[in-house]
């Protein structure tokens, strides 16, 4: 485990699959980050999700007119990452390439690098995909924490800040899939979006989130708990496990959707995948801020 430090935090990041599994307020000694002693519920912290979100229909998708297989969420979570590269006590980033076994199920030379750095106003990730190929690259990112939650889910809500109104939902299903419809979503309140269990038992909720700036995680009467910075993410997925009465919820910054439920969906035409040219890089970065 690798572990950063400053005056207000300090976070801990697995190698394997860059996952943070620890972001610690120190003044008040509380762990933001889910964590599960007997993997009961859910044994991830913050999987990191490339380049595959959501589950492939057959599991396998089409490139190039050929079948590749592939594991819900991809493999990145998976797999250390093979650099460490350490910027002084509350900075550090991870490192990942291509080897032959990723190669087997994505054909493509890739690097990606995740850096982690806590600043005065909580903790900045940093996530940067390069293709050094010498054709277009597909490819989905995600960021998928849970946090943890006092009380009960439903004194929580959701705030999408410079968000337009009304917000609108992917449809699901069957879950995990998407059922290809777009309509807004019934339960919010302009920007705002009460949680609850019954609200997240049906399986996860999926926004377009194009044109936010940040999502709040709020607490009844009126306590914020977490800004995220979503800017550089068009979709944010809400989650916590189905029928289990966790007391955590994932709020999950996408730059990619799962599939459409049908057949298996070429990668190069599918719905909010990032397409990278020959040699080019894209970065994507969120702030946790905390209150």
């Amino acid at each position: 485990m690798i572990k950063i430090e400053n005056d207000k935090y300090q976070a801990e990041i697995n190698e394997v699959g860059a996952e943070l599994t620890h972001f610690v307020l120190k003044d008040v000694n509380y762990d933001l980050v889910w964590n599960d002693p007997d993997g009961s519920i859910w044994k991830r912290h913050a999987p990191i999700l490339f380049p595959a979100i959501g589950r492939s229909n057959e599991g396998k998708y089409l490139l190039n007119n050929k079948f590749y297989k592939m594991k819900q969420h991809g493999f990145v979570r998976d797999y250390r990452f093979d650099e460490v590269k350490r910027y002084g006590s509350a900075k550090v980033e991870l490192v990942q390439h291509a080897t032959p076994e990723t190669k087997k199920v994505f054909p493509f030379a890739y690097v990606l690098r995740v850096m982690y750095e806590l600043v005065s106003a909580g903790l900045k990730i940093s996530f940067t995909v390069e293709n050094p190929n010498q054709t277009i690259m597909p490819f989905a990112l995600g960021f998928h924490p849970g946090w943890n939650i006092k009380g009960f889910l439903e004194e929580y809500s959701i705030e999408l800040e410079g968000s337009a109104t009304p917000v609108a939902r992917y449809g699901v299903g069957p879950v995990p899939f998407r059922n290809g419809m777009i309509a807004p979503l019934a339960e919010a309140i302009f920007n705002k979006i009460p949680l609850g269990h019954s609200f997240l038992d049906q399986g996860l909720v999926i926004l377009d989130v194009h044109n936010a700036n940040s999502v709040l995680l709020k607490r009844k009467p009126d306590s914020n708990i977490l800004r995220i910075n979503i800017k550089d993410f068009p979709y944010l997925t809400l989650w916590s496990p189905e029928g289990k009465n966790a007391p955590f919820v994932c709020i999950e910054p996408f730059a990619g959707l799962p599939d459409k439920a049908g057949e298996p969906v070429d990668w190069y035409q599918k719905l909010g995948n990032n397409l990278l040219a020959p040699g080019e890089s894209k970065h994507f970065e969120t702030v946790i801020g905390t209150f």
